[in-house]
């Protein structure tokens, strides 16, 4: 049950990740901090550990973002983190608390609706943090780096998808 409701969590996160692409928000912004050497097990192994775009001298080229705006990117990120961590900690906790009364032998349907809506209320949570953050970082930039942005991030999302393919 656990791991069902973690791929639903994760199909969640990846659908509002493309409403918030679709929004012209950008998608590559909420990593955890990486310890020194420590890779993102969610990236191959080749790739490294995953860099917050606006710090990654590739993007602050293209997107020719000042010193000042990827600071100010950082600042919202640095300022939004925490909630999300917290959120993200309370969801794991509640997941956790669901399935264990879902294997419970004594549980009524209702209890099982009301922690239900509990874990789906801190679902809806952690969205709509995470959306506001990228909200925040999207005002940092102009028009022409909003759009600058999408197009390297649909660029990096095809590459990342072709080399998926060529794993299978």
């Amino acid at each position: 049950m656990m791991r069902a409701t973690r791929t639903v969590f994760l199909m969640i996160l990846l659908a509002t990740a493309s409403a918030a692409s679709a929004a012209g928000l950008p998608r590559h912004d909420f990593q955890r901090p990486q310890q020194a050497g420590q890779r993102d097990p969610q990236l191959p192994a080749h790739r490294g550990p995953r860099m917050k775009w606006w710090q990654d001298e590739r993007y602050k080229s293209e997107l020719r973002l000042t010193a000042d705006q990827s600071a100010r990117i950082e600042e919202v990120f640095q300022s939004s983190y925490p909630k999300q961590e917290d959120l993200f900690k309370d969801f794991s906790r509640r997941e956790e608390q669901l399935s264990n009364l879902i294997a419970g032998q004594d549980v009524t349907e209702a209890e099982v609706i009301k922690q239900a809506d509990q874990l789906e209320a801190v679902r809806a949570s952690l969205g709509k943090a995470r959306i506001l953050m990228l909200y925040r970082m999207r005002r940092v930039l102009s028009p022409d780096q909003r759009q600058r942005l999408l197009k390297m991030q649909k660029e990096d999302e095809r590459q990342r998808s072709s080399e998926r393919d060529g794993r299978r």
